[in-house]
């Protein structure tokens, strides 16, 4: 029996040091090529090695864990300087925005930001000048498994910003038809004010970037050629570009078989459509290119010049008419909400799809109606389905635009600024 015993402490003390001296090499192995990943940009620059870190390691899936820690230095990286009103952290792969503080401090040594990355990322900087920032980005302790080490590395940088209120357009030339998207970015601090545009063709509906606003334009078929100017006045900061615009080239023996429209048919489509020329927000419900809001052929396209069975003139075509087999379905060319429903003596079954900022899709002739007023709908929804023919108008506030050039993601609506 004493044997037994004696064997089985061995045992155990021969187990136990083997468990303890693997452990042991374990933790001594751990070094910093063990660590997380170090890369951050800020603004879109790299910032270079950390100046210091504290982190936590775990051994045999999180049984033990070793601090690894070096103490910050004083040394800064010196940055570009940035001329955007935020700064965009973008983290490493391991890292996350609730575990990442940053000290901002101006050249007079007053801390102007202290919080997380997720509040940084709705900071602007208040005005001109040098800053001083400091980063310790890193990862909270969690439960999950298998054990993530958790801790920080800091970083220390330098850099002045100058941003320069300015108005960019998507395109400074368009043709009739097209779309123009206003960007206006540049400013510091809480102006406490949006934009406000003025121009000739039309209202501007801006919405909200991380930098700055952008709006939308809607040039017409008979808008007039050559420069047209557009002021946009923030707070007290008045800003003007130039537009120029360039004729298009439209048919001009479109035929028509529609019926004489009656008094009455046009006093209710005026009534009931026109007050939506003048509504718009600054929200954006569109996502990438708009889609045809039936399959279909095109049978008579925008801008087109008509002309009556009996050859008089009978105007110009705003908008796309599409033939199409009757009860094919109908869809929302775009996100947006549903801001009319009904039936109307001119133009029949009608529904009106605010897309945001003054974006309007107006759709005639259903054969029935599938949604109601205050639906949200995303694209290619159900709306309805085609009587025979289907006529597509696009507005953006009173002002018509060709609705196949939004089927081919280019024009304004699709202008992706580059912001900081």
């Amino acid at each position: 029996m004493k044997r037994f015993l004696l064997w089985l402490f061995m045992v155990i003390v021969f187990t136990g040091a083997i468990v303890g001296g693997s452990l042991a090499f374990l933790y001594y192995n751990i070094t910093e090529k063990q660590l997380p990943q170090a890369e951050i940009t800020l603004a879109g620059q790299s910032l270079a090695e950390p100046v210091g870190y504290r982190w936590n390691v775990p051994i045999l899936g999180g049984v033990v864990w070793r601090e690894l820690y070096y103490s910050p230095g004083q040394r800064i990286q010196n940055l570009e300087p940035i001329t955007t009103p935020r700064a965009a952290l973008q983290l490493a792969e391991d890292m996350t925005e609730e575990a990442t503080t940053l000290e901002l401090k101006n050249s007079s040594g007053q801390t102007v930001f202290s919080g997380t990355a997720s509040e940084w990322s709705q900071f602007v900087f208040p005005q001109e000048g040098e800053y001083t920032l400091i980063i310790q980005a890193g990862r909270a302790q969690s439960d999950e498994r298998p054990a993530k080490a958790y801790g920080w590395y800091q970083y220390q940088c330098r850099f002045t910003v100058q941003a320069t209120p300015q108005i960019t357009l998507s395109a400074e030339s368009v043709a009739q038809g097209e779309t123009v998207a206003v960007y206006v970015s540049g400013f510091l601090g809480d102006i406490g004010a949006t934009p406000e545009a003025e121009t000739d063709l039309g209202t501007v509906w801006f919405h909200g970037l991380d930098n700055g606003w952008i709006g939308y334009i809607g040039v017409p078929y008979n808008a007039p050629g050559g420069t047209h100017t557009i002021t946009v006045q923030v707070g007290d900061t008045v800003l003007s570009t130039e537009l120029s615009i360039r004729a298009s080239s439209y048919p001009t023996s479109q035929q028509t078989d529609a019926e004489s429209a009656n008094q009455e048919a046009n006093t209710q489509f005026r009534n009931k459509i026109y007050g939506f020329y003048t509504l718009g927000n600054d929200q954006r419900y569109w996502l990438g290119r708009f889609t045809a809001p039936v399959t279909g052929n095109i049978f008579q396209p925008y801008g087109a010049y008509l002309i009556a069975e009996d050859g008089s003139d009978a105007g110009r075509a705003p908008n796309v008419t599409y033939i199409a087999g009757i009860g094919d379905e109908v869809v929302a060319p775009a996100g947006g909400q549903v801001v009319f429903a009904e039936s109307l003596l001119l133009t029949g079954n009608t529904v009106v799809i605010d897309h945001g900022c003054g974006v309007k899709s107006y759709l005639y002739h259903l054969q029935d109606i599938a949604v109601q007023k205050g639906d949200m709908l995303e694209q290619g929804q159900s709306v309805g389905h085609c009587e025979k023919q289907l006529i597509w108008e696009v507005r953006i506030g009173n002002k018509s635009v060709d609705p196949e050039k939004l089927t081919k993601t280019t024009g304004g609506l699709f202008y992706q600024p580059m912001q900081g």
